[in-house]
């Protein structure tokens, strides 16, 4: 019975290991190390590590079985291609205090040199403008759950949650939760790390922001928001969407949030779309069939969890391009990274940033991140407001935040002067001929044409014009 339980464990987690070591063959597991040593992938089974792939060598079987009885619950991909100075890369959090002076005038000379700067924000940088953050205890969250009297939702995350519009009583609370927070957006106005991100497109430096935020305060800024127009033409990527404005859930037709609007959803009811309306209301007075159904209502144009992105290709081919450019720094502003697609967005920038020998990344939030899941993707992690940092780079980098000259270029004008155009036609067909004598290259005789223009066929003009000088006109036949 044993020699049949031995058998099974062999074949279950011994399979690729080979028999030079019959130690080796009753091991439960290889160890790490040969595992990273020989190359082969291995994969968790109930906690262990089972080898599998390319065969280990006797020697290092033989440490495998000397440890094979420590049970290992780490995960160990397959390896890949090792980068030197990744391996010095550490993410260090800094305080605006006297002890981070030195790594805060590397981070204030990396701004002032780079040309392609990345920004990332999220709603912590709208807290100082009146517009409250997600997660925080007076967060959006929390007060949709306040607001919820009839608890129809579990969390205050489901009022953002696609599945909201399967109950009426949610869908109530959505309307009545978007208006208050439409007001409060109207009001508002752009912060200091909004106005820092104005200056860096001013100096050149910016070269794509994306921000997570739906309250629009970059457009106070002169900056061009969207996601769907055209990317060269973008400022700020808004990767949730747009809060002022309104969508059709049918037709996808956008319109401003009037007064109208404002007061149907102000009573907890989504307002019915003008376009679809319009269309039913013709089928209908032609006598065609016309369904209720297949007219929209309109919701806030906003990205809510578990909806399909609808500009998802426009963002990639978008960030490609991005990308393409080798930005050097990427900072991000306000934001808690626990969305996923962020989270990819960041490690994806992260990653082409560091390939460059001067790139960094920059993280900047009351709230800290952690070390262990976010260690050699962000660089520096400053505790602190986002706009008491932009207060701290005031100081150090001015020069950011004056005015760039603005360069006059002056064009002179051409040496040799235009010729004149001649528009008297019919006088110049009238003259005589020059009479001064030409120096003709080979002998041309002198040959007459005959204007034809307007007579019918076989007629003839009673006079004759003469050809112009050195024309390849032939002769006429006597």
């Amino acid at each position: 019975m044993l020699r049949g339980i031995r058998a099974v464990l062999r074949r279950t987690f011994c399979r690729g290991q080979g028999s030079r070591s019959r130690l080796a063959k009753k091991a439960v597991m290889p160890s790490l190390a040969s595992g990273a040593r020989c190359g082969y992938s291995e994969v968790v089974v109930g906690g262990y590590v089972r080898a599998g792939g390319r065969r280990p060598r006797a020697g290092l079987s033989l440490l495998a079985g000397v440890f094979s009885y420590f049970p290992i619950r780490k995960k160990v991909f397959a390896p890949r291609r090792f980068r030197f100075h990744e391996f010095f890369l550490a993410m260090k959090v800094l305080q605006l205090d006297a002890k981070s002076q030195a790594e805060l005038a590397q981070i204030n000379k990396a701004i002032s040199k780079s040309k392609k700067v990345v920004v990332l924000t999220g709603a912590g940088i709208s807290c100082s403008a009146g517009i409250p953050d997600f997660r925080s205890a007076h967060g959006l969250y929390n007060q949709a759950k306040r607001s919820d009297k009839q608890q129809s939702i579990v969390r205050g995350k489901d009022l953002f949650d696609i599945s909201l519009f399967r109950n009426d009583e949610s869908i109530t609370l959505f309307c009545k939760f978007m208006q208050q927070l439409y007001t409060k957006t109207c009001t508002a106005r752009p912060t200091k790390t909004h106005w820092f991100i104005r200056r860096l497109k001013k100096h050149g430096k910016l070269l794509k922001c994306y921000t997570q935020n739906i309250d629009g305060l970059e457009r106070h800024c002169d900056l061009r928001t969207g996601v769907d127009t055209n990317w060269k033409e973008l400022d700020v990527v808004q990767l949730h969407g747009d809060l002022n404005r309104l969508s059709c859930t049918m037709c996808s037709s956008r319109f401003a949030w009037d007064d109208e609007n404002s007061d149907t959803l102000r009573e907890g009811e989504l307002p019915d779309c003008p376009n679809c309306m319009a269309k039913y209301r013709e089928r209908a007075e032609l006598g065609k069939r016309a369904s209720r159904s297949a007219v929209g209502v309109l919701r806030p144009d906003i990205v809510l969890y578990g909806e399909h992105h609808p500009h998802a290709d426009s963002l990639a081919r978008g960030l490609t391009s991005d990308m393409a450019k080798n930005p050097n720094l990427l900072i991000i502003f306000g934001t808690s990274l626990k969305v996923d697609g962020v989270r990819k967005l960041v490690r994806q920038l992260s990653r082409r940033i560091h390939e460059r020998q001067d790139g960094k990344v920059i993280f900047i939030n009351d709230c800290e991140v952690s070390p262990s899941a976010w260690d050699k993707v962000i660089d520096y992690q400053i505790k602190s407001d986002c706009d008491e940092w932009c207060e701290y780079i005031e100081k150090q980098i001015p020069a950011l935040f004056e005015e760039p000259e603005e360069t006059s270029v002056y064009f002179t004008p051409p040496s040799t002067p235009a010729k004149k155009r001649v528009v008297d036609v019919q006088n110049i067909l009238t003259e005589p001929m020059s009479s001064k004598p030409i120096t003709a290259l080979r002998n041309v005789t002198n040959t007459s044409i005959t204007d034809t223009s307007g007579l019918r066929a076989g007629e003839k003009r009673g006079y004759e014009l003469p050809s112009p000088e050195f024309s390849p006109v032939k002769r006429r036949r006597a």
